[in-house]
């Protein structure tokens, strides 16, 4: 495995022990010699570069292996490192947010508690969900973060998430239809936080009509009729913080819900797409293949 890289740190001794062989081999010719003596020697002297060349062979892998050992360990740390550094960068860039973010209902809050009680509801309800995303951000970062797959009844799930959000499609009447059943194997508390994210776009983001979501072994399919997103928007969705086109119309997005959705679906082994139509409406599909 080593021979290549040690024969070329040993080219010079090798080459300067074939010269002299050469040389030594020339003199015995040009005056006649026995040949005899010259191959006794030439053979004891072999055996003992065989020796010689055995060992240090076996030391110079000893001390290549520990060079790679090293090598990777240092390799290990570099990555493990570098995917803190990314994290503490995200979870500062996610405070900076959240911090911002608060204010908004914060201020709405101390204006209206005494005179417009659906609109504090409102603003509670947001406040909340705040909260939510950070906490659930915090939790599915954390290395020791359990996942608990078990059988799950994927049309519950949902029906839970919307009722959650009742109100908020009431006050918009907002029609949901929800088609299908299926049980897939997979943690439904952090299946249900993905799905509460997407839920919550669909929401804040659809004005008339209402969402459809359609069940089946292999997917989760919740399409709105809302503003839609962008084509170009589309590949960065997922990115952190990114808001788009039309976080850019509601002053209240945060660009981190479809962020942690996607965070929580990796964790689940989950895919997720989007695909849209502006002032059609949204398509979000989650896929399920891998869970089966």
């Amino acid at each position: 495995m080593y021979w290549g890289k040690y024969l070329k740190r040993q080219l010079g001794l090798f080459l300067t022990l074939i010269v002299g062989m050469s040389l030594f081999l020339c003199t015995f010719f040009l005056w006649q010699l026995p040949m005899t003596s010259l191959l006794n020697a030439s053979l004891l002297f072999l055996l003992m570069l065989i020796i010689y060349a055995t060992i240090d062979y076996q030391k110079f892998r000893h001390e290549q292996r520990y060079l790679g050992d090293l090598q990777s360990e240092n390799a290990q740390i570099s990555t493990k490192l570098a995917a803190q550094m990314q994290r503490d960068k995200a979870f500062m860039d996610i405070m900076r947010v959240w911090t911002h973010q608060m204010k908004v209902p914060l201020a709405s809050l101390d204006l209206i508690a005494q005179t417009r009680l659906p609109e504090l509801q409102k603003q509670t309800f947001e406040l909340e969900n705040y909260l939510t995303i950070l906490l659930e951000y915090l939790r599915v970062q954390n290395i020791t973060t359990d996942f608990r797959f078990e059988v799950v009844n994927i049309r519950e799930l949902v029906n839970m998430v919307i009722k959650k959000y009742a109100a908020q499609f009431i006050h918009k009447d907002l029609k949901v239809i929800i088609v299908g059943e299926a049980t897939i194997q997979t943690d439904a508390k952090w299946l249900a936080v993905a799905v509460e994210q997407i839920i919550n776009n669909a929401v804040k983001y659809t004005e008339t009509g209402g969402v459809r979501i359609e069940i089946t072994d292999q997917q989760l399919r919740i399409t709105d009729s809302g503003i839609g997103i962008l084509a170009s928007d589309l590949p960065r969705l997922f990115s952190h913080g990114f808001t788009g086109y039309n976080g850019r119309l509601d002053k209240k997005s945060s660009g981190l819900g479809l962020y942690l959705s996607k965070l929580v679906l990796n964790k689940l082994s989950c895919d997720i797409t989007v695909t849209s139509k502006i002032d059609v409406g949204t398509t979000v599909v989650i896929g399920f293949l891998t869970l089966k």
